[in-house]
């Protein structure tokens, strides 16, 4: 039998598992190389006795450790296992340090929005949490975020919190990543010498911490403050020991910081080789760890060399291409500061090449970011966190506390003001978008009933060609008649009975042709009514074809000159098509239009031996039917391909064209019917717009005419 006193073998596994989870936590941060062996560790031998708690603890400090040596992918992986091993055991902390790991993923690879989410998410437990340790460095991983953002009072409200958090409840390290950001933001508003000041106090504080991790970050901020001061002796000597620290520690972050910055430090000595090559060696490893805020900013630094006279490489264009790849990242990121920096150096690249008006446009978007950055809000700050830090320095503890409760105080009635401010412009902004829709809304009615203006004119034409031959057949049928009475009253029967076969035919032509007017009449009212969103089987070929005569009578009645060849090419297999048939008819009507616009286009330009011709076919494919539209005219440029589906997109003249033609023809397609829409074209050759919808299994093929 068991002993009691001596644990089991399950027992003393679970009791390993938590000795080695507890020593990795511990060093987690100091040791991230030592930590991750022994999370790996400890994940292998809860797994083995199922000990979910160990496990879950080993995958969240395992997460974090990748995180220190940038491999994001793998954090994600370690993490996304952890939490719901969390939720099932209801471990609040676990959860939270999930979200929080997860926001500092997402701050990493650009996604700032992202890293707010899951970062409040993380503060919103813990706040439930009684005596949760984790909040101080929780607020400063929001303020850090805030500040990527350019949202520099905001990351400066969240910092403070976080210093005096970690102050009290002695927690060293968070106070240390505090002052060093604090110092960033001093930085940032070119206050160097107060920068130096933080970065000091928390390269002491790392040290003591034996954070080396943290020690090469505080090295590199110093060589860059030195570097700002004009001392490039010292910058070089600290950058360069933040670049061996890095490299030991493996720290992939810390060498992309300090590789750009020896580079930016070589390129202000005028080293432009050796700038070229750290910074290409610094955007490697950003790449490589997926810091595109980090990759926008050396694309700039690339400009600002290829743009250089005195480098023997220079290149306008090449200088402009990077600033072309800066800027797609910078929208993408959606970080104002380095949108800001981005369009700064459009301006002073532009202005070299000569190209003054490109280069005010870039000016100005510069100057508006700049001024959202740094707001006079945000001036004030500073000078007041400067005047209060100084005093910290000269006042017993209990005096720098109530200091810093009255700092907060202040900052809390500011936000309050904001958040006033915030709600009146939200309100602005929600009577405009109201007004908007209103406009769109009236637009998209408008472009309606232009179309189906269009379609009346053609329809007009259209139907006075049966409506004549009832007027004639009418005519000669009363000729008949007395003609009938007349052989009659003459015993003539067999004359008679001609006249009356002759008659007989006169009426079935007048029924046919009625009948035909009267579907005409029919297809004009479907167009004109509501669309009901009634789906049915539909002849395609038959819709298409009406449609390409009605839009080209349409046309013929505004301009009696024009004239073009109608092709048609029909798939007499094809099977009918579940569709709206007014929707439909919509869509095929805004081609022909367009497509006899460009025609008309060409035909104007007096091109020799030119001959306009649109061309309708039809084509079954396995599962859809194909519809294809194609002009032999002006084409449509490549740069604008791409747009000619955007809503108020048109290239015609000002009062020709709406520009939602096209937008609501690919809604109706793709979003109505489950279809594709989609454009080929060569500019000044021909252009063709194919329309694919799907077929059920099974659905009937359309009778072969005979």
């Amino acid at each position: 039998m068991q002993d009691p006193a001596i644990p089991t073998v399950a027992e003393a596994t679970q009791n390993k598992v938590d000795a080695l989870n507890g020593k990795a936590w511990e060093l987690m941060v100091v040791d991230s190389n030592q930590a991750l062996s022994l999370s790996e560790e400890a994940v292998r031998l809860a797994g083995s006795v199922g000990y979910q708690k160990g496990e879950a603890d080993g995958l969240r400090t395992l997460g974090f450790c990748h995180i220190r040596h940038s491999d994001h992918d793998k954090a994600t992986a370690c993490l996304e296992k952890a939490f719901p091993i969390y939720e099932t055991l209801k471990d609040l902390k676990g959860q939270a340090d999930i979200w929080q790991y997860r926001g500092i993923i997402s701050r990493c690879r650009g996604n700032y929005g992202d890293s707010l989410d899951y970062l409040y998410k993380a503060l919103t437990i813990r706040e439930k949490l009684a005596g949760q340790e984790g909040i101080p460095l929780n607020l400063y991983d929001l303020g850090i975020t805030y500040k990527y953002l350019g949202n520099f009072s905001k990351a400066m409200d969240y910092l403070l919190q976080s210093l005096s958090d970690a102050r009290r409840k002695k927690a060293v390290l968070t106070e240390s990543y505090v002052l060093n950001n604090i110092g960033l933001i001093y930085f940032e508003s070119c206050d160097y010498y107060n920068a130096l000041a933080y970065y000091q106090q928390s390269l002491r504080l790392r040290k003591q911490s034996g954070d080396q991790w943290g020690e090469a970050g505080c090295l590199d901020n110093i060589g860059t403050a030195y570097y700002k001061l004009g001392d490039h002796a010292k910058a070089l000597s600290f950058c360069e020991q933040s670049l061996a620290i890095s490299e030991s520690a493996g720290d992939k972050k810390g060498q992309a910081n300090a590789l750009f910055h020896i580079g930016s430090i070589n390129f202000g000595l005028k080293n432009y080789e050796s700038a070229f090559q750290y910074w290409l060696k610094s955007q490697q490893v950003r790449v490589e760890i997926q810091d595109r805020k980090g990759q926008a900013e050396i694309l700039y630094f690339f400009s600002q060399l290829y743009s250089d006279q005195r480098y023997t490489g220079a290149d306008f264009e090449k200088a402009l291409l990077y600033l072309d790849e800066g800027l797609r990242i910078g929208e993408e990121i959606k970080a104002k500061d380095t949108l800001s920096k981005i369009h700064k150096g459009y301006y002073q690249v532009l202005k070299q090449a000569g190209r003054y008006q490109e280069a005010l446009l870039h000016y100005e978007k510069h100057t508006a970011l700049e001024k959202e950055v740094h707001s006079e809000a945000m001036s004030k700050k500073v000078l007041d966190l400067e005047i209060s830090h100084r005093i910290e320095q000269a006042m017993k503890e209990t005096e720098v506390f109530k200091l810093r409760n009255t700092e907060l105080a202040r900052l809390n009635e500011e936000i309050q003001e904001q958040k006033e401010r915030t709600e009146l412009q939200r309100d602005v902004l929600r009577k405009a978008l109201t007004d908007l829709k209103a406009t769109q809304s009236q637009l998209v009615q408008s472009e309606k009933m232009a179309s189906l203006g269009e379609l009346t004119a053609g329809i007009a034409h259209e139907i006075q060609n049966p409506l004549n031959f009832v007027n004639n057949f009418s005519e000669v049928s009363i000729e008949l008649c007395s003609e009938i009475g007349q052989e009659l009253d003459a015993s003539q029967l067999a004359d008679a009975r001609a006249s009356l076969a002759d008659l007989v035919q006169n009426l079935y032509k007048i029924q046919q042709h009625g009948r035909r007017a009267e579907s005409i009449v029919k297809g004009m009212l479907q167009h004109s009514r509501s669309s009901t969103g009634q789906k049915e089987p539909t002849d395609l070929n038959a819709l298409a074809n009406e449609y390409m005569r009605l839009a080209y009578h349409g046309l013929r009645a505004k301009d009696q000159s024009f004239n073009t060849a109608l092709a048609t090419d029909f798939d007499e297999q094809l099977h009918k098509v579940n569709v709206v048939p007014q929707e439909l008819g919509r869509v095929l009507l805004n081609l022909f239009n367009n497509a006899f616009y460009a025609v008309l286009q060409k035909q104007k330009q007096g091109l020799a031996g030119y001959k306009p011709e649109v061309r309708l076919s039809t084509r079954q494919l396995p599962d859809q039917v194909e519809v294809r539209v194609r002009d032999n005219g002006t084409g449509i440029p490549e740069n604008v391909r791409a747009k000619i589906f955007q809503p108020f997109f048109t290239t015609k003249p000002s009062g020709q064209g709406t520009g939602l033609g096209l937008s609501l023809s690919y809604d109706i397609i793709t979003k109505g019917h489950g279809g594709e829409l989609r454009v080929e074209s060569r500019e000044g050759e021909y252009t063709e717009f194919i329309i694919q919808l799907p077929v059920p299994v099974g659905s009937p093929v359309k009778p072969t005419s005979s």
